[in-house]
Parts: structure tokens; sequence; C-alpha cells
């Protein structure tokens, strides 16, 4: 390039001063996507101050990569200034044109170059896009998509902070409910069992399993150890005249093997404390919720 330069301004002087400035490619063809260079050269006298195009002017139909200004040769009085671009275009044309600007800076007059043009040196064949089994063969493919990490992330501190939020704010209160609500199942498959016993008073394993059941539902529900006590150790605790008595009638059904009419109705006493005792017990659960 720098040859071919020398050689130019050599050429130029010989023939006199040229008054407009010569631009090249140095391709005949060039490719869409690929760089190609354009050469910018101006014969002036030596007191003449130039300003070159740079990279903020306007290049269309190409798009400025680099630029590549040479030293100025000077002889009896001329000089020759040269600038190289590295251009690029991706627009589709069968040929492109360009000429630059030259603005002369004491004078503030602008000199355009010579227009210069390149061809587009395509690598489709146009027979072959006539061809129509060409275009039928063509088809649309799936292009996958990358996974949005960052979009994700923004979702979940997003979703981390909503739930901090909806839990400072209900959290309290949604424990107490589900632990009223737990509370209140224990109390229900307790009476779901009790039940299912008790309408078969005359068996006597449903008896026993209904006072186990009964003892151990209330020494849960009650923080007392009554599944280990006797009939009358429990009635000292209650003190209760009518659920001592139910509590003999098992007793005598269990351990005396006599079937009582009576059975039925003890079964129905025991349960009646039971549930009295749950809903006194619910209300001091619920005040000690609200409270702690």
């Amino acid at each position: 390039m720098r040859i071919y330069l020398s050689s130019l301004f050599v050429f130029l002087y010989a023939f006199g001063f040229a008054q407009k400035p010569k631009a090249y490619f140095s391709n005949d063809s060039l490719f869409i996507g690929k760089p190609v260079f354009f050469s910018l050269t101006y014969l002036h006298n030596g007191k003449t101050d130039l300003l070159f195009p740079d990279s903020s002017y306007n290049y269309k139909p190409f798009e400025f990569l680099d630029v590549e200004f040479f030293p100025t040769k000077t002889q009896n009085g001329k000089s020759l200034d040269s600038v190289v671009y590295k251009l690029i275009t991706f627009s589709v044309d069968s040929t492109y044109s360009l000429s630059l600007p030259i603005q002369v800076l004491r004078s503030k007059k602008t000199i355009f170059s010579d227009t210069a043009s390149i061809k587009l040196n395509s690598l489709l064949d146009t027979t072959d896009i006539r061809n129509h089994i060409i275009k039928k063969s063509t088809g649309y493919f799936t292009v996958p998509l990358d996974f949005n990490f960052p979009k994700l992330l923004y979702y979940l501190v997003l979703l981390l902070i909503s739930f901090a939020v909806f839990w400072a704010l209900f959290g309290k209160f949604l424990v107490r409910n589900v632990r009223i609500w737990q509370f209140g199942q224990k109390h229900q498959k307790f009476s779901a069992a009790f039940k299912k016993l008790s309408k078969s008073p005359k068996n006597f394993a449903n008896i026993s399993s209904g006072l186990i059941i009964w003892k151990n539902y209330l020494e849960w529900l009650l923080k007392k150890p009554y599944s280990t006590m006797t009939t009358s150790e429990i009635s000292k605790t209650l003190k209760n005249e009518r659920l001592e008595d139910a509590l003999k009638e098992f007793d005598l059904a269990i351990y005396g093997g006599v079937l009582s009419d009576q059975i039925p109705f003890a079964f129905n006493i025991l349960f009646d404390f039971a549930s009295d005792s749950f809903k006194k017990q619910r209300k001091i659960y619920k005040d000690f919720l609200k409270n702690k």
C-alpha cells in the first residue's frame, strides 16, 4: 500500500496539480459482512491544512471499522495526503458507491472526492435462486433460546420479598389458626373412633378399647397421666359423680364380665365429658396463642 501511494504521488505530480481528491476501493468486488479498504488521496499545495473524515462521519451504505493516516509526502511545494479506510457493509445491492469530503480549514471549503464504485460478489448463483427445487426445500428450523437466568433471579428475589412482607403481616395469624385447626383435628379423630365403638356397646372388646381411647385422649388434653390411673384415682382428680358412675360401669364389664343396660349411657357420659373438656381447653389454648 505504501509503495503504491508513493507511485501515485509521482504520477500526480508529473501530470500537474489535481484539484479533486481521488478515491478508489482496494478490490473490484466485495462480500457482505467482510471488510473492504477504501483509499482517499489529495494532492495540494503544502500550505493547506486539511481535515479528513473520521469515525463520526456517515459512510452509508458502509459502516466504519478503522482508519489509517499516512504521513504527508511533499515535493517541489506540492503535498500528497493519503488515508485508507476500513469499511464493511450489510446491505444488499449490486453496486456500491462512495465519495468522501475533505475540508480545507483555512478557507472552510469542502471538497468531495470523485466517486468510487465496487460490485457485490454474491455467493449465490442467480440460476440457483430461480430453481424451484431449492425454494421448495427451504424450511424453518427451531432456534433454541438461551435461558434467561437474570430474569429468573429477578423473579425469585421478588417472590422472596413478597413472601417476607406477607409473612410479616399475616404469619402470626396463619400459624395461630393452623395450630388451632390441628388442636381441633385431635378431637375430631377421638370423636370418630369413640363413636364407632359406642355403636356396639354390648361388645366387651369395644368397651375396653373405648375406655383406653378415652383415657389417652384425656391425658393429651388435660396433661395428666389418666392412662395409668384407676377409676378411683380419676374420680378423685376430676370430682364428677356422673363420670365416676360411668367409669364403674366400664370396670364392671371389663373386670367383672357383666354387661349392664347402662353401658350406652356410660359411653355418652364419657364422650360428653371429653367434649366439654375440649371446649374449655381450646379456649385456653386460643388465648395462649393470642398472647404469645
